[in-house]
């Protein structure tokens, strides 16, 4: 894997090889790979890709999370309104800490995205 740190930036190459499970509630949900893992002076940080083959599983929001839909496509069902959001390639949704939802993959799905909080 090659990562670069520097006081400015981070800057990651990925490989097939650089991926591992992406767990929620203790089960693995498709992988991740991780650019970076905190933000300055530990603020809450999260930048990666994720991908998924098909499948469907709850997922609580923990922070406030923002999507840039790479590939394939994914519906994200809102649990508390009911509302359906449907990413692909191109899209870009952000979604608030706390929100409950039901992700659907739906064809083999991509993202890069940034958690903060």
């Amino acid at each position: 894997m090659t990562i670069t740190h520097t006081p400015h930036y981070v800057r990651s190459v990925v490989t097939a090889q650089e991926w591992e499970p992406f767990v929620v509630g203790g089960e693995a949900v498709g992988e991740v790979h991780w650019i970076r893992t905190e933000g300055a002076e530990g603020a809450t940080l999260g930048v990666g890709l994720w991908r998924s083959e098909p499948q469907s599983f709850p997922y609580p929001f923990t922070a406030d999370e923002t999507i840039h839909a790479l590939e394939g496509e994914l519906v994200i069902d809102v649990v508390d309104t009911g509302e359906k959001v449907v990413l692909q390639p191109g899209d870009v949704a952000s979604f608030t800490k706390g929100t409950r939802s039901t992700w659907t993959v739906t064809s083999p799905f991509k993202k890069l995205f940034v958690i903060s909080g």
